[in-house]
Parts: structure tokens; C-alpha cells; sequence
């Protein structure tokens, strides 16, 4: 199981690095599905609104309303609709390749778990609403929608015949039960503004909205589409004749060729089966995710005796899983850093942002404010003596990589020393420098791809750190030229070419620029060389 979620996640590494050669990294749009999705709701609301405001709701009415913005001689109307409809179906693809992609990367046990069972419902949600909308045109496609549901809703065995036959047969609609799909169609989206904002409660420093760049090319991709490929009604609904065949949108009236395909029953088996599905993923033994596969590492703890209520590893925790609480013991300090077990993923990110994590301090056993309990700092610091003590060759590497990026034990060799970390954020800045004091000639920081990270943060608050950004900073006096930051994910081959590219420059006396950053899109940066 560990190898079949690794090569999903490779899978997923490859096609984002394909779409990275066309967009910048923080800009590829594979990298901001959920934040797009989010945006083609709000546009599908705001759009929604307006469209209120023009429409009779009525049964006699409602189709008129949709003609006469379809028809607006200024295409005001045609831009409305257009951007309501393309918003919508933007919405619905969009959710199901962010759900797609999250499961390829195994984001949906651990700490994550949350995330993924709020975000279950809200596929429902945003298919009725979805649903519901195209009733409102009440056209021939409305009608056959309207009765393929009505037929589908039989089977139910709650009341299956009376909701049928009073609701929802096209005879009985009436203006009364088209001002309830009103109400739905317009409620619905609440609803989900609301699970959205439940979905990302155990996530810190959300990124709810896609980058500008992003957002106005979706915006001006959906104008230009309203434009030339209007979204128009079809003929008005004849409550005496279904058409025989229609146009649909198979977003979200896919239900009607399913049902005609396995039977109303399959359907609803099918439907109730893939929502059962999703929903127990999180707690499947074996199934937990590559993080869960790979190992099973305690919550990071808190050490009241090096703890000064500093809050750095609050604003650097990617779960939200540490919190700052009334003072505990009798230090004179105000606050403490306290972790809430349950939200903890374990990452070490908070090892890194704590300013007691730094291995210039002269005792021996060294204790962090903040530590992870299966990897101390003072183990890290010992692990970094031993090996760059053990290196024989020329031009010593000392190369810090995340566990969760690349197979770390396959650079090892006599100038190379390897020391995992959980993250890439777990590392002190200050490591840097004292790997450089132990002998090091250069040091390489390797983590997941960029903008990729799989604790969400940690690449970015490791440039911050190097950059002097953020705290704890590189201090002034580290040999900036002598580090290099790879973010190259499982790509062997370029953390390879990075060490390798270092050791050269280191050789043949180039200054290289200071906290060189390398991604997995970039081109090999080194030339050939014999050693």
C-alpha cells in the first residue's frame, strides 16, 4: 500500500511539473483547485443575485425571464448568464479534481480528516443547487429534467409515490412550488459558503482565494466563453411533450443518462456507495495516507523549562495544532505554547520557528521550547556531528532533506551526509551555520515540490527564514553562498544534479548566489566534472 500511494503522488508530481513549465510555480492552477473552486462559487452568487433581481418567478414567467437576458442587445444579459452558468460548472469540476488530487496525495487521513468528511457534503450541495438551477429556465430541458427526477425519486421507499405525484410531475408545478426551487437554488449556496468555511477550520493560513493572476484570467476565460458560446434555453417547456432528444450538461444532469444506463435503483446504489466511500477512506487500516504509511510519529510536546511564550510556533503551525495558554509554572513569562494532540500532524515545523532550537547552546542535552519526541533536537545535533564527522572525501556536503520528498538514504556517500527531517520547515536556520562550523563545505536544503509541501508551509517558511523574512532568521554572518535550497519532490535526478552542481562551484572557486534556490522545473544548473 505505502508503494501504490507513493506512485500516486508521483503521478500527481509529474503532472503538476508538466503544467509548472507553462505557469509560474505559485501560479499553476493544479496547485489552487480548491481556492478556484471557491472563486467560481462566489462568482456563481454573485451572478446568481443579479439574476434574481431580473427574474418573474413563476412557472408562466420564469422562461421569458431567461429569453429576454439571453437577448439583451447590449449581451449585458448574455455575460450575466454565461458567467452564472460556466461558474457553475467551474465549481462542480473543480471540486471533483480538488477531491482527486487530495486522495492522490493521500490527504485524507491523519489530521486532514476533518477536511475531507466536511468536504463530502458539500459535493451533494452543489449538485442540487446546481440541479435546481436548470428548473428555474423551465424549458424542454428543465421539463425532462424535472420528470427523469421525479421518477427517480420513486424508488424511495419514504412517501416515494406522493412526493412524486404533488411536487414534482410537471402537471403539478405550479408557481408556489417553483418559488420553493427558488428557495433552494438560492439557499443551497449558504449553505455551502457555510461548509466551506467549516472545511477549512482546522487549516491555518488558508489560501481561500487563488492568486490575482489566476483569478483574473478565470474571470476573463469565463467572460469571452459567455460571449462566444452563450449559455442559452432551449425550446419552452410543453408539459404535454418530452423531447426525444436534448442537449444536457453533464455536470449536473449526468443523473438522467445513469439512470437510464443502471436503472433507478443502480443509481441511487451507485450514489449512496461512492458517498459511503469517501467518507470511511479516512479510517480504513492501511488506507490513512503516505504520511500514516511511512511512519507514525508522536505529537510534538512542550518543554515549560525552555518555553518563553514567544508564539512563534503558533503562527508557524500549518494545523493549527499549537495554541498559546495562561502560563502554567512560575516563570515570570505570561503565556506557554500548548499542543492540541489531536490536531497535531507531527511535522516539526514548530521545532523550527522555536528559538531555543539552535545547537550553539553549550549543554550538552539540549531541549527545545517545543520538540517532536521521536526526533529531539538534541538527537539532531548529535546525528549532524556523527556524520559529518564520519565524511572522508573531498568537498563535504551536508544535505538536510524531508522525509516525506525523495528516498534520502541513496545520496549518502563518503563527501555526502544525509540528515532527514519530517519537513523541511523543522529545520533551525541555525543548523545551517553549524553544519558549516562542523566542516561542511556546503549545505543543501531538500524538501517536496515547491508551493507543494506536504504539511502545506514549509517550504515557504524555510525561504522566509533563509531570506531573514521571518523568524528565527539566518544570521547576517552564515555563509549564505554556500547553501542550496532544492525543492525537487521524488525527482532523484535533480537533488542529485544540486549536490553535484554545489560541490563543483564549491571546487572551482565560484561564488554561487546567496541561498541558491532550485526547483524541480529549472534546469540543471552545473556542468559536467570528474571526482
Amino acid at each position: 500500500m505505502p508503494n501504490l500511494l507513493r506512485s500516486l503522488r508521483t503521478s500527481d508530481e509529474y503532472l503538476t511539473g508538466a503544467l509548472d513549465s507553462a505557469f509560474p510555480a505559485a501560479d499553476n492552477p493544479w496547485r489552487h483547485l480548491g481556492s478556484l473552486a471557491f472563486l467560481c462559487l462566489v462568482i456563481a452568487v454573485v451572478t446568481g443575485t443579479v439574476a434574481f433581481a431580473l427574474y418573474d418567478t413563476s412557472v408562466a414567467g420564469a422562461y421569458e425571464s431567461g429569453r429576454r437576458l439571453q437577448l439583451d442587445p447590449w449581451m449585458l444579459g448574455r455575460l450575466l448568464r454565461g458567467l452564472h452558468r460556466y461558474a457553475s460548472d467551474g465549481f462542480m469540476l473543480l471540486s471533483l479534481l480538488h477531491l482527486v488530487r487530495e486522495a492522490a496525495r493521500g490527504h485524507y487521513g491523519g489530521v486532514r480528516w476533518f477536511s475531507w468528511i466536511s468536504g463530502v457534503p458539500l459535493l451533494w450541495l452543489l449538485w442540487i443547487a446546481g440541479l435546481t438551477g436548470f428548473w428555474l429556465l423551465w424549458d424542454a430541458r428543465a421539463l425532462f429534467s424535472v420528470t427523469a427526477t421525479a421518477e427517480w425519486l420513486q424508488v424511495l421507499p419514504i412517501a416515494s409515490d406522493v412526493l412524486a405525484r404533488n411536487f414534482l410531475t410537471a402537471n403539478a408545478l405550479n408557481d408556489r412550488f417553483f418559488s420553493l426551487i427558488v428557495f433552494m437554488h438560492i439557499g443551497i449556496p449558504l449553505f455551502l459558503l457555510a461548509g466551506v468555511w467549516i472545511h477549512v477550520q482546522r487549516v491555518s493560513h488558508v489560501r481561500i482565494w487563488p492568486p490575482r493572476a489566476l483569478t483574473v484570467g478565470t474571470v476573463a476565460v469565463f467572460s469571452v466563453m459567455a460571449l462566444v458560446v452563450p449559455a442559452e434555453s432551449l425550446g419552452p417547456a410543453d408539459s404535454g411533450h418530452i423531447a426525444a432528444t436534448l442537449s444536457l450538461d453533464w455536470f449536473y444532469l449526468f443523473i438522467h443518462p445513469l439512470v437510464d444506463l443502471v436503472s433507478a435503483q443502480g443509481a441511487w446504489l451507485l450514489a449512496l456507495a461512492g458517498t459511503l466511500l469517501l467518507c470511511v477512506l479516512p479510517f480504513v487500516p492501511g488506507l490513512q495516507g503516505l504520511r500514516a504509511a511511512q511512519s507514525a510519529s508522536l505529537p510534538a510536546i512542550v518543554d515549560l523549562n525552555n518555553c518563553n511564550g514567544c508564539s512563534r510556533c503558533v503562527a508557524d503551525c500549518p494545523f493549527g495544532a499549537v495554541v498559546m495558554v495562561p502560563r502554567t509554572d512560575q516563570l515570570h513569562h505570561r503565556q506557554q505554547a500548548a499542543v492540541i494532540t489531536d490536531l497535531c500532524a507531527a511535522c516539526g515545523i514548530c521545532v523550527g520557528s522555536c528559538p531555543s532550537s539552535t545547537p550553539f547552546r553549550r549543554i550538552e542535552d539540549i531541549v527545545s521550547g517545543i520538540e517532536l519526541p521521536d526526533a529531539p533536537v538534541a538527537d539532531l545535533r548529535r546525528q549532524l556531528q556523527q556524520k559529518l564527522a564520519a565524511l572522508t572525501g573531498p568537498m563535504k556536503i551536508m544535505v538536510f532533506s524531508c522525509r516525506q520528498a525523495s528516498d534520502w538514504r541513496a545520496f549518502a556517500d563518503a563527501s555526502t551526509a544525509v540528515l532527514p527531517l519530517e519537513c523541511a520547515g523543522m529545520l533551525p536556520p541555525s543548523f545551517v551555520e553549524y553544519a558549516t562550523r562542523l566542516g561542511a563545505d556546503g549545505v543543501v536544503i531538500a524538501g517536496c515540490r515547491e508551493c507543494d509541501c506536504e504539511f502545506r508551509l514549509g517550504d515557504r517558511w524555510v525561504q522566509d527564514r533563509l531570506s531573514g523574512a521571518r523568524e528565527p532568521r539566518l544570521r547576517a554572518a552564515a555563509p549564505r553562498d554556500r547553501i542550496a535550497v532544492v525543492w525537487a519532490g521524488s525527482q532523484r535526478q535533480l537533488l542529485t544534479e544540486t549536490i553535484d552542481g554545489l560541490r563543483f562551484r564549491l571546487k572551482s572557486g565560484m561564488r554561487l548566489p546567496d541561498s541558491q534556490t532550485i526547483n524541480a522545473q529549472d534546469a540543471p544548473l552545473h556542468e559536467p566534472h570528474d571526482d
